[in-house]
């Protein structure tokens, strides 16, 4: 009921409840465990796909930044306690604790020893794996060495694919809402559509999760590989040279 009145004061305002949707889309995913989903849902079903996918992208950059910019601040206990609750609390719910632990280690080992597209490949990644909370990973950044620019273009990246399926997802009712129906109705419609998809749409990101991280590992296989291969000439000619 709440959230119906939320939606009806955010359709009446016109222009100015979009700039309402992303604050509150904002300040939603900076709360830990707080259910973010209706919420994009309804993005597609207010201002429609493309507009849609747009306020979820701004909100959840903007409390990416926001976390990323306390847990480098004075809000680093707060941001390893939000961290282990998160993060615990999903592993127990989906037994992924090991799964979890992998990926929370190798973007931190990109992280440390990459450059500027290495890290955004690894926020990237982060932010495609649906295994990893949202909020947390925002904390668990501002606890790494990760610079602002990469994780932000990071950010953009891997949750703009988010944004446009559940915004596609919400837009679809959007004719339903236009042709007169209640919005109660479609409400429950898109409960039920989330209910259905939730699934497809986490092993579509945890697929291109995969991919990016398989994409990584290649890449930096390759790099090794021709860092040996200069060091092994190198050591080759100083061998000739001092046998001259």
């Amino acid at each position: 009921e709440l959230f119906r009145e939320f939606l009806d004061q955010i359709a009446a305002l016109g222009p100015w409840g979009a700039a309402l949707f992303v604050v509150t889309v904002m300040t939603a995913e900076m709360v830990p465990l707080f259910p973010t989903q209706p919420l994009m849902l309804a993005s597609g079903l207010l201002f429609g796909p493309v507009k849609g996918a747009v306020c979820v992208v701004l909100g959840v950059t903007l409390a990416a930044a926001n976390a990323f910019s306390l847990a480098r601040g004075v809000g680093r206990q707060l941001a390893e306690k939000v961290i282990a609750h998160e993060v615990g609390d999903s592993a127990a719910a989906g037994g992924g604790g090991g799964l979890i632990t992998q990926q929370l280690a190798a973007v931190n080992k990109a992280i440390e020893s990459g450059g500027f597209r290495q890290q955004v490949a690894a926020v990237t990644l982060l932010r495609l794996t649906p295994v990893v909370p949202f909020s947390a990973s925002n904390y668990l950044l501002g606890l790494t060495p990760v610079q602002r620019g990469p994780m932000l273009l990071g950010t953009v990246a891997g949750m703009s694919i988010w944004s446009i399926l559940y915004a596609s997802l919400g837009g679809a009712s959007r004719a339903l809402l236009d042709g007169g129906a209640d919005l109660e109705a479609l409400l429950e419609d898109l409960a039920d559509k989330a209910g259905q998809y939730s699934s497809d749409v986490a092993v579509c990101g945890l697929l291109l999760g995969i991919a990016a991280g398989g994409y990584w590992l290649v890449n930096q296989r390759l790099q090794s590989s021709k860092l040996a291969e200069a060091t092994s000439s190198s050591s080759s000619s100083s061998s000739s040279s001092s046998s001259s």
